[in-house]
């Protein structure tokens, strides 16, 4: 019987044009120690078959199943753990991408080197060339302020949550498509949630809150698809399309404006990474020139001092008088943090 160290778990929903690319990647990297489980979920078309025509033999079990329509992607991730942890009592990982993913050739064995430092990894994602074309026409100026912004973002979290173990510059990145755990930090925190999208950032969190090792590396890479049609409401597929309309659409959900970020480090309430904000608190394109010199000239600040120097406004009673710019006087208290 063979022994199982380490599986790969792929949820897969009507893909039968992309799984065995997605596979076929995959399997020069397989050794006699690697399981791969796809979760064929809610399928009416021959993706089962086509994943047993890619890899064959007995390092593939494909599970098919009917998910309610209150569950998606994450509950497929979660039977693929659970699957893979019956299957193979001396596991010691799990790793998980996407049917529409090409992993990089070193994609496992990088994985597995890292999960020595690192109770969790968290790979970065490129498009598929052949696909990246559609990308083109996205406003250019716009993801460009996006990402400078995001730096920013995560400058301040290290601010307030160092993380020597996972020193700056990272791409902060917590994507379904490369994902890796060791077991035990998996079971730790409760795996997967049966969410049907965000499923990934939530463990990583989970993770984070637990005093758990995560890691944002580099060097881990897969290429994902550029469809503007996808397998999960709020996904991949449903931004590009989004930003291809040139709208002045909402920007990624863990990117907090600064008043959000000053005032949660104030009052001590600031989350790990990566937060998660509701639609009406996300930024837009239009409001990111503004947000970037403010975060700038705050960790500027911080680089000068070693502090963060952050106005707190405090609510206290006032007797009738004359409004300051339309709202009652209140004084400010300045809290500092090292």
């Amino acid at each position: 019987m063979r022994r199982f160290d380490s599986a790969i778990i792929i949820p897969a929903r009507n893909e039968e044009r992309r799984i065995g690319t997605c596979l076929r990647a995959l399997a020069p990297q397989l050794g006699e120690d690697t399981l791969v489980v796809v979760v064929a979920n809610n399928c009416t078309d021959e993706t089962e078959a086509q994943a047993r025509a890619a890899l064959r033999g007995t390092s593939l079990l494909v599970a098919n199943c009917e998910l309610p329509p209150d569950e998606g992607v994450g509950t497929a991730r979660r039977m693929g753990c659970e699957i893979a942890m019956r299957a193979a009592p001396s596991l010691q990982a799990l790793l998980t991408t996407d049917a529409d993913c090409v992993v990089s050739p070193d994609w496992v064995s990088r994985n597995r080197t890292h999960l020595a430092t690192f109770d969790a990894v968290c790979g970065a994602v490129d498009p598929i060339p052949e696909e990246s074309g559609i990308l083109k026409d996205l406003p250019v100026q716009d993801g460009l302020n996006e990402a400078a912004y995001r730096a920013l973002v995560l400058r301040f979290f290290n601010a307030i949550h160092p993380e020597p173990h996972n020193p700056l510059p990272h791409h902060g990145e917590t994507p379904g498509a490369s994902l890796a755990f060791r077991l035990s930090a998996y079971r730790h925190v409760g795996g997967f949630c049966a969410y049907k999208t965000g499923e990934d950032r939530d463990l990583i969190r989970r993770m984070r809150r637990g005093g758990l090792k995560v890691g944002h590396v580099s060097d881990v890479r897969v290429a994902a698809s550029c469809r503007l049609v996808g397998r999960a409401a709020g996904g991949m597929a449903d931004t590009i399309r989004q930003r291809l309309a040139k709208a002045n659409f909402r920007i990624d959900d863990t990117l907090p404006p600064v008043h959000w970020l000053l005032d949660h480090a104030a009052r001590g309430a600031l989350p790990v990474w990566p937060p998660e904000l509701p639609p009406e608190h996300c930024l837009r394109p239009s409001d990111l020139p503004a947000q970037i010199a403010r975060l700038s000239n705050v960790l500027d600040q911080f680089a000068v001092s070693g502090t963060l120097s952050i106005v707190q406004p405090v609510r206290v009673a006032t007797t009738p008088g004359p409004a300051v710019n339309g709202g009652s006087a209140a004084p400010a208290r300045e809290r500092r943090l090292t």
